[in-house]
């Protein structure tokens, strides 16, 4: 993904998290998984080299991926509703 291609994804991201519509748990999904990796406590301590990194990475990483998929299908929503003689359905 090229620079434009990361401002585009913020500024829907942005839009997203200001939505009235979507739910208070969808939002704070990703901010719980950065709370979860810079915990001290965690599911697999630090201290056991890889592992410990890897439950983190895990976290992270499904975080990212259902933040994205949830900003993608609210971009495709608005679309949807904005778009004047959409085939949305009632």
């Amino acid at each position: 993904m090229n620079i434009a291609g990361l401002r585009g994804m913020g500024s829907r991201f942005f839009r997203y998290v200001r939505d009235p519509h979507v739910a208070l748990w969808r939002k704070l999904a990703g901010v719980l998984a950065v709370v979860y990796f810079l915990s001290p406590v965690d599911a697999i301590p630090d201290v056991i080299p890889v592992l410990g990194w890897l439950d983190d990475l895990g976290v992270l990483s499904a975080a990212a991926f259902f933040m994205v998929r949830e900003v993608q299908r609210h971009q495709l929503t608005v679309d949807g509703e904005a778009a004047p003689g959409s085939a949305a359905s009632p």
